[in-house]
């Protein structure tokens, strides 16, 4: 029964300890992530109520526009990183790959 309640009190990250964690990890994580997904939903659902407020102000309209221009490129931008480090994790692996067999072949004509 205890072992049970240990498991299950086990600490889960919260996004706030994410976002700290992000200060001294290089990298981003999920919890930054949804933080950053979360603020500019806020910045939208504003901007939405600022549109229908002034009657489609058109700074107003071009400010959501260059919102959503900024998050779309973000969003892009942390998929090429993230695709960009899986490249260079294959790469390696490949390496090390290679290595190996040419350590491996070397030791057998010895």
């Amino acid at each position: 029964m205890a072992a049970a309640r240990t498991q299950d009190a086990a600490p889960r990250r919260s996004m706030l300890g994410d976002i700290v964690d992000s200060i001294f990890t290089p990298g981003t994580n999920s919890g930054l992530i949804r933080a950053m997904d979360m603020s500019f939903y806020a910045l939208f659902v504003t901007l939405a109520a600022l549109v229908v407020m002034t009657r489609g102000n058109g700074h107003v309209c071009a400010l959501f526009a260059l919102s959503i221009g900024l998050f779309v490129s973000i969003k892009w931008f942390l998929v090429q990183i993230a695709e960009s480090e899986e490249q260079y994790r294959r790469e390696q692996l490949a390496k090390e790959q290679q290595e190996t067999n040419d350590a491996a072949k070397g030791g057998k004509a010895q």
